[in-house]
């Protein structure tokens, strides 16, 4: 998918507050008395949130189905504790490793066949040790229906323009994105990049964690982590293996 955009993601993730999702992250496993040493962090594109576990947790896997972000990654970091690895997130299988799974930036979103994200769960259940802990996020049906829905966006960021066109159909959103990258002489190189998100409701999910066999779900506003509402934007669960 990322073949020419890792430029363009780590350009344009300004906005993200990835220190501040990191501490989301920490203070859930501090409150749930996780052990920190070994971490799996799915979907990890070039390493934004990572770099705020690399003190943390003695001994990381950094997950991505796109080896240029993996390559980037590689290229911004360099840590003796951090394993990246090439794979699909939803078939990856290490049982009993972790103490944390990490999934975020509505990477669940992304998962657009319901019968992969439960193969996902059920998985992610199966490779994190006894009491460990999973996080992750999804965007809310508030934001998927009224802020992607059939509407159009457009941008601009220092050298990069870009127009952002949703179409939303059967509860997928398929988003075409045109980016004009300036070159150095001034003309600009355009890529295009297409992608496809599901809405997933929350009770669903929690439904589907309770199923695989996780304990204490709970979900989270993930901007204030204070509690869901329906104007919610992206919400965070956390889900215990018992």
């Amino acid at each position: 998918m990322y073949e020419d955009f890792s430029y363009i993601y780590d350009k344009l993730s300004f906005d993200i507050e990835y220190e501040k999702y990191a501490q989301n992250i920490l203070s859930l496993v501090e409150k749930n008395n996780i052990r920190k040493d070994k971490m799996l962090e799915l979907a990890a594109g070039s390493g934004m949130l990572t770099n705020f576990f690399f003190d943390e947790f003695k001994e990381i896997d950094a997950l991505d189905l796109s080896t240029d972000m993996l390559n980037v990654f590689a290229e911004k970091y360099d840590n003796d504790n951090v394993n990246l690895i090439y794979y699909d997130m939803v078939e990856y299988e290490n049982p009993g490793a972790y103490d944390l799974i990490v999934i975020l930036l509505d990477s669940i979103n992304y998962v657009t066949n319901p019968k992969d994200l439960e193969k996902l769960i059920e998985n992610s259940y199966k490779n994190l040790k006894e009491n460990g802990l999973l996080i992750f996020d999804i965007n809310s049906e508030y934001k998927m229906r009224e802020i992607f829905g059939s509407n159009c966006y457009v941008y601009e960021y220092e050298d990069i323009f870009y127009t952002w066109d949703n179409f939303m159909e059967d509860d997928l959103v398929d988003m075409h994105l045109n980016f004009f990258v300036e070159n150095e002489d001034g003309s600009y190189k355009r890529i295009y990049e297409y992608q496809q998100e599901r809405v997933y409701e929350r009770y669903y999910i929690k439904s589907l964690l309770s199923q695989n066999g996780f304990a204490d779900v709970k979900m989270f506003d993930e901007d204030n982590m204070d509690i869901v509402d329906d104007e919610t934007m992206r919400i965070l669960f956390q889900a215990v293996r018992k």
